[in-house]
């Protein structure tokens, strides 16, 4: 969820800076492709009684119109009534209007600033219950992201007919507009870079800007890199209101020359209140991997008091179901927890490769050896300098050639140049076809027959990444696999 918004802050950047529509659209589009799987995707403009399709992916537009007072359309429905509609199974709601084959789930999110509807966001999948509560979150802060932008954009286009409307749209922009001298001091500001500070135009005129902000010698390299670069944009503040609140912005400023003079105008987005959102996600992570972790250990617990009594055959099938379920649940807690203990960053000390390694091939030689395999593991006597996740990296990768590789042979040893250490699982199994290669180590890719989360291969490549080093996959032995994590030395 962390990543998916902070992929939402940059896109509320990019759209602050989209001069049209269109370019709006595109950007809105492209981003919405990178942190949110859909098949199918359109965005939907309120133009008087009607909603317009005006961007789409994978949906073709009705030979109709999508009037607001009309029975049919879940977009229809979704902006008359100004609240998101989700259906999981698109077979069984009547206003369902067909715009693409085998859809069968569908989110539509309403577009609204200050409760002014300006369209619709809808997004469909292929799969019934496509889309997780996280995943509708996400679309209702995109949609007020876009609502924001979309009215920016207007702002933008006024600002081009005259003086007059110039005037109007600097003083009922959303963001915080403004204009400094080159000394710094304050020439112009709008009303909302007045409500964001909460001082007026005249108290800001007087001051010291700096002592807006919470670390003042920020002030200092703000300028100082604008007045080198000519412009700086994406540079995120946390400023002190009058009040004493802490407020945080995203400022993007240029250095403009009008005749002999040389102004600063700027834009500060305030971004306060996604980084509240951020942080919220964080508190639902560690809600996650805690207290929903040791509920899940207590349900495993009561299972495993449930197995060990007579029970009839039917029963102890499904108490072993719950038990898996249960197991599966707790090791995907598990990754996501270490994929955070990484963003925090985690002290490198020297590693003895044997012994990690051997603790390994000791632990897994039992499924081994169930599987026909012969793990044959080279003793290297080297050292590492890597974190204590190196064990978990190495330990997936040889769980996985044990389990899924259909191998008889897996052989495990290292090779060292002036540079590096690389560790090699290589296996002479059924092998991994060049086009999975690719993606294997992608967030949320499976395998064909994977009944996975999609985390473990992805978590071994970030595991690697924070060492500065590298994860590869090639062929192996007899069109095998070869596994190769490369650790700087």
């Amino acid at each position: 969820m962390e990543k998916r918004l902070l992929g939402l802050y940059s896109l509320s950047s990019d759209l602050a800076l989209a001069n049209s529509c269109e370019e709006l659209y595109n950007i809105f589009s492209s981003a919405l492709k990178k942190v949110l799987k859909f098949d199918n995707f359109a965005l939907l403009i309120k133009e008087g009684n009607e909603l317009k399709i005006v961007h789409t992916v994978g949906i073709y537009r009705p030979n109709f119109p999508l009037l607001m007072n009309g029975e049919k359309g879940i977009t229809v429905a979704c902006a008359r009534e100004k609240k998101t509609i989700y259906v999981p199974d698109v077979t069984k709601d009547e206003r369902y209007i067909e715009a693409a084959p085998y859809i069968r789930s569908e989110v539509a999110v309403p577009v609204l600033y200050r409760n002014e509807l300006i369209g619709v966001i809808d997004v469909e999948k292929a799969e019934v219950d496509g889309f997780s509560q996280e995943d509708i979150f996400l679309l209702e802060i995109f949609a007020n992201v876009l609502a924001a932008s979309f009215k920016n954009v207007e702002f933008k286009k006024k600002l081009e007919d005259s003086e007059r409307k110039f005037r109007s749209i600097f003083e009922n922009a959303s963001e915080g507009i403004y204009r400094i001298d080159k000394s710094g001091r304050l020439i112009e500001a709008n009303v909302a870079l007045q409500k964001f500070f909460g001082y007026s135009e005249e108290e800001l005129k007087k001051m010291d800007l700096s002592k807006l902000y919470k670390n003042p010698e920020e002030r200092k390299k703000f300028m100082k890199e604008l007045l080198e670069k000519g412009s700086i944009e994406n540079y995120e503040v946390e400023y002190v209101r009058k009040d004493g609140k802490i407020v945080i912005g995203n400022e993007y400023a240029v250095l403009v020359r009008e005749g002999k003079k040389e102004f600063i105008d700027g834009i500060i987005h305030d971004v306060t209140q996604l980084k509240k959102a951020q942080k919220e996600a964080e508190f639902y992570n560690t809600l996650l991997r805690h207290d929903v972790a040791n509920k899940l250990q207590l349900v495993m617990g009561y299972l495993e008091i449930l197995l060990e009594k007579e029970l009839d055959r039917e029963s102890r099938e499904l108490a072993m179901l719950a038990m898996k379920s249960a197991s599966s649940a707790a090791e995907i807690i598990e990754k996501v927890r270490k994929l955070q203990m990484l963003k925090k960053g985690m002290e490198r000390k020297s590693i003895e490769l044997d012994e990690v390694i051997g603790d390994i091939v000791g632990e897994y030689s039992k499924e081994a050896k169930e599987k026909g395999i012969e793990v044959d593991y080279r003793k290297c006597g080297k050292k590492v300098m890597a974190n204590d996740l190196l064990r978990e990296a190495i330990a997936n990768l040889v769980w996985n050639s044990i389990i899924h590789s259909g191998a008889t042979k897996l052989s495990i040893y290292t090779e060292e140049n002036e540079d590096a250490v690389k560790i090699i699982i290589e296996d002479n199994g059924k092998g991994i076809p060049d086009e999975e290669k690719k993606k294997i180590f992608e967030m949320g890719y499976k395998g064909k027959k994977s009944k996975g989360g999609g985390l473990g291969l992805y978590l071994v490549r970030k595991i690697v990444e924070s060492m500065n080093g590298k994860v590869e996959v090639r062929d192996g032995i007899d069109k095998g696999v070869r596994f190769e994590i490369t650790i700087p030395k």
